[in-house]
C-alpha cells in the first residue's frame, strides 16, 4: 500500500534528521573541549556507572569547524520536520480513505 510506504520514508528521513543533529550536536560539544595534542582518542563515560560508554574510541583530536556544524544541524532539524510533514499528510490521506470506502 502506497501510504505504508510514505509513512516509512517519513519515519526514514526523521531517522536521518536525528542522526544527523546527533553528529553536529556532539561536533558542537566537542568544540568547547580544551585541545590536547597528547590526548588523540577517548572514551566516553557513562554517567551513572563510570564505566565506558563505547568499545569504539571517540576521536577529539579533529578540528571542528562551528559554522559547519550548525549548518549540519539546522539540516538535520528540517529534514526531521520534513519527514514529520510526510508522516502527517499520509495519515490523512489514509483517514479519508477510510472515510471514503466506509
Amino acid at each position: 500500500m502506497a501510504t505504508l510506504d510514505l509513512i516509512s520514508s517519513g519515519l526514514a528521513s526523521v531517522r536521518q534528521g536525528q542522526n544527523r543533529m546527533s553528529g553536529a550536536a556532539s561536533d558542537i560539544a566537542r568544540a568547547a573541549l580544551p585541545v590536547d595534542p597528547a590526548a588523540t582518542t577517548a572514551q566516553p563515560a557513562q554517567p551513572a556507572t563510570g564505566q565506558a560508554a563505547a568499545s569504539t574510541p571517540v576521536e577529539t583530536s579533529r578540528p571542528v569547524n562551528l559554522v559547519d556544524s550548525l549548518v549540519e544541524l539546522q539540516q538535520g532539524r528540517q529534514e526531521a520536520e520534513a519527514g514529520a510533514s510526510v508522516i502527517d499528510t499520509a495519515d490523512e490521506v489514509l483517514g479519508t480513505l477510510l472515510d471514503v470506502t466506509a
